[in-house]
């Protein structure tokens, strides 16, 4: 019996180092990529130049800021795991933010979207790619089924969509899905150096 409970102390341990690793290597992205957002970003005007959409798995496409958060994350192309440690990920089979229809990005909700839920509709969500910056404003929140299939579809509108699990607190894999869903209501602006 001691060596049960030995060995459940140990896997416990290990468990819990290897959760506080991958933590402390979100936040140090985090911390690095992090710069509270500003009016300037919409301040500059111009006319916008879309981006190549060729991208493969892991490139960094561009930042996330949250205003409300004073949050700015990095957004890379695919959502595998590896990418979802570095920042949040594209969805591949959507358009680029800005581009027509629906962007989507996913994110985990104890990292990089801890607290998207204080959000509401209203609020400001920019995108920056290279140079440009996108200005997004919250229509819709929404919680889903993890296998709804009205999250990854076209929209009328340039739409920006963010994913991530729910509930916040669950602890495991959750059952559900907590769905942000922005409409572009600017001009895409450049940033002049």
């Amino acid at each position: 019996m001691k060596t049960l409970s030995l060995l459940l102390i140990i896997l416990g341990g290990f468990l819990c180092v290897l959760q506080i690793n991958w933590l402390s290597k979100g936040y140090q992205v985090f911390q690095k990529e992090n710069a509270p957002a500003s009016s300037q970003a919409i301040s500059h005007a111009s006319e916008y130049v879309s981006s190549p959409s060729s991208f493969v798995e892991g490139d960094k496409i561009g930042v996330l800021q949250i205003p409300k958060l004073e949050r700015t994350v990095p957004i890379y192309e695919g959502t595998d795991e590896d990418t979802l440690k570095k920042g949040i990920g594209h969805v591949s089979s959507t358009p680029l933010p800005g581009d027509d229809s629906n962007s989507v990005l996913a994110g985990h909700r104890d990292t990089f979207f801890r607290e998207l839920d204080q959000l509401v509709v209203g609020d400001k969500l920019i995108v920056k790619r290279d140079n440009t910056y996108l200005l997004f404003k919250i229509k819709k929140l929404r919680i889903v089924d993890k296998q709804d299939p009205t999250v990854i579809v076209p929209k009328p509108r340039k739409t920006l969509t963010l994913t991530t699990c729910y509930p916040f607190t669950f602890i495991g894999p959750a059952p559900l899905r907590y769905i942000v869903e922005a409409e572009l209501i600017t001009k895409p602006k450049i940033e002049r150096e």
